[in-house]
């Protein structure tokens, strides 16, 4: 029974990343990178370093209306924190602007019914707001 458990440990510790610390002011290497920009003005990117962060990233350009190109993007990233924990954020980047995902990021506290209630009101009786101005 031990051996199965000293050897599940074993497995468990060569599966992990092997993650070096770094000095403050020491380089920290890339161990691989691609980058690919397609003529039609699409890319990928991705890279890692030494310290275990990882960054992948897509784009291509999307039309956003008659006249008017932009780009959306997606990817993600993850580091390893002091705590030793990896953290890994995933976002969408486009008209709608930066909408990132995780985890650890804070959250607002939901709206009051109370306030819900008074917007819904407001919404629904824009000729008082009007009246208000005069």
């Amino acid at each position: 029974m031990q051996l199965i458990v000293i050897s599940c440990l074993l497995a468990a510790a060569l599966a992990a990343p092997q993650v070096r610390q770094f000095a403050p002011n020491e380089p920290i290497p890339i161990v691989s990178q691609t980058n690919v920009v397609n003529e039609d003005g699409s890319f990928q990117n991705s890279y890692e370093s030494a310290d275990g962060t990882r960054v992948d990233s897509a784009g291509a350009l999307k039309s956003l209306g008659p006249q008017e190109d932009g780009q959306a993007i997606q990817g993600s990233y993850s580091f390893v924190g002091t705590d030793g924990v990896v953290y890994q954020l995933t976002y969408i980047a486009d008209e709608n602007g930066f909408q990132p995902q995780a985890n650890y990021l804070p959250t607002p506290p939901p709206i009051p019914e109370k306030i819900l209630e008074a917007l819904a009101y407001n919404a629904a009786h824009p000729e008082e707001d009007n009246l208000k101005r005069k």
